[in-house]
């Protein structure tokens, strides 16, 4: 595209958005003498959202931006007539004046009003950079009337509290599409995918433009390898609401999937325009840059991703693999120490970093994380025998014996077990013993015949014994 393109399109842009500001700003005109409490204990917060409701059209003295939810809960107490709507964050709102969230607040000026004679409620609306689902469930049955994800825009804040004020029967259809988003969603977790699509499309019937529910119909469409309608799923997202994260998240897998790494890549790096802390996001862009064989970028999303939750071990596998492809096998090792440092109970991150130990012959480096992970997991037989294989390259053929003979007492049916059994017996030296545990795989799978007959080592035993294998 040339630089003409752009800026046409740039200038299409412009005026798309400025329409859509156009449309919102005349809806709103009937509320603009609502009056406004906005409480956060991030000043720029409140800035930008007290930004946002002026930019719509409303009276600065009629926005109340604070950090103290007093403020609030004394008006309620005096006169709840003159607060027409919360803005506020969901969690913590300002940690200098103690561990109060909104989800709180909600519910004290709910029962506030509940002992009032003037028996109404006051709508909130939650802004955070994300939400879980447990989570606005639970606000909405506590009264929360709407949610958005923080940085926003004028439009998507103007949509939403026009959509607080529509009245009894616009809030029971919200309330009838959430529904409707939340048993879809739980038909795709169970696979179901064709049914959520159902659904979906119902919410959407219903409700009308609903960026949430486009997002989550595209995540469906992926699941389903339907990339293309995907992709037109979360365009459509982003069409009504220009700062959603879970949108340009989608948008960027499926054009992963599609194999266009450069719109994957701008649409990654949008979603962290919006949420600087998506650990996810930063594992997908290393990846994506890794494959290009562009190890400095790669390193430098894998660090960021791990700076910010060090619990995410995605990004230490990441980082390790980019190391294992410069060929810098000690600095990979470093990684996965880093990653079980920090999760200790991920038995796999031993597994899988005891075999990146095998792979490269740091046979005693891999006996080590092998040891630590049986000393927290004596049950595990997939470590006791990685442990036997360690061990056995280390001609340690007695500790490897042993360590096979623990994992077979847990599982005496595992043909391999009794595969990497007989080769320790074979390796030390008795070859009797190693034909007799041989024979008892081969009983418990006949596909190990070919295993064995291609390793040039110990299938001297065939050559040497031929009529204890029937040749």
């Amino acid at each position: 595209m040339d630089n003409k393109d752009k800026r046409s399109d740039e200038l299409k842009d412009i005026l798309s958005q400025q329409h859509h500001l156009k449309v919102v700003r005349e809806k709103v005109a009937r509320l603009l003498d609502k009056r406004i409490f906005v409480i956060s204990g991030d000043l720029e917060v409140r800035g930008a959202i007290k930004g946002y409701m002026e930019t719509l059209g409303f009276s600065s003295k009629n926005i109340k931006a604070t950090n103290n939810s007093a403020e609030l809960i004394s008006q309620a107490k005096q006169d709840p007539e003159k607060v027409d709507l919360v803005i506020c964050n969901l969690k913590a709102l300002d940690s200098r004046y103690g561990s109060q969230t909104g989800f709180q607040l909600l519910r004290i000026i709910s029962e506030m009003l509940s002992r009032c004679t003037q028996r109404r409620s006051i709508p909130f609306i939650f802004v955070e950079k994300e939400f879980t689902k447990e989570e606005i469930i639970s606000s909405f049955k506590a009264g929360a009337s709407q949610f958005l994800v923080f940085p926003s825009d004028p439009i998507a804040f103007g949509k939403k509290i026009i959509e607080v004020f529509e009245g009894p029967k616009e809030s029971a259809q919200a309330r009838e599409v959430n529904s409707l988003l939340l048993e879809a969603n739980k038909l795709r977790e169970r696979g179901e995918f064709g049914q959520s699509i159902v659904l979906y499309n119902k919410a959407l019937a219903l409700g009308g433009e609903n960026a949430e529910v486009f997002t989550e119909k595209g995540n469906a469409l992926l699941q389903m390898e339907n990339i293309e309608q995907a992709v037109l799923a979360f365009q459509r997202a982003i069409e009504i609401e220009m700062n959603f994260p879970r949108a340009y998240q989608g948008l960027g897998t499926a054009y992963e999937q599609l194999g266009d790494a450069q719109k994957a890549k701008e649409n990654f790096n949008k979603v962290l325009e919006l949420e600087p802390d998506n650990v996810q996001v930063c594992y997908n862009l290393g990846v994506l840059y890794q494959e290009e064989a562009n190890y400095d970028q790669a390193k430098f999303y894998f660090e960021k991703g791990i700076k910010q939750n060090k619990q995410f071990f995605k990004n230490y596998l990441g980082l390790a693999k980019n190391y294992e492809a410069q060929e810098k096998p000690q600095e990979a090792l470093n990684i996965y120490k880093q990653a079980m440092s920090h999760n200790p109970s991920q038995t796999f991150l031993s597994v899988t970093a005891g075999d990146f130990c095998l792979k490269h012959e740091m046979n005693k480096e891999a006996e080590e994380i092998f040891c630590v992970a049986i000393s927290a997991n004596e049950t595990n037989i997939h470590l006791y025998n990685r442990m036997g294989i360690a061990l056995r390259k280390q001609k340690k053929y007695n500790e490897a014996i042993t360590n096979f003979a623990k994992a077979i007492k847990v599982n005496p049916d595992d043909p391999n077990l009794r595969y990497n059994l007989a080769k320790s017996y074979y390796m030390k030296g008795e070859e009797q013993a190693a034909i007799d545990k041989l024979l008892k795989a081969f009983e418990l799978d006949a596909g190990l015949k070919a295993k064995f007959e291609q390793d040039m080592y110990f299938s001297k035993l065939l050559e040497k014994y031929p009529e204890k294998f029937n040749v």
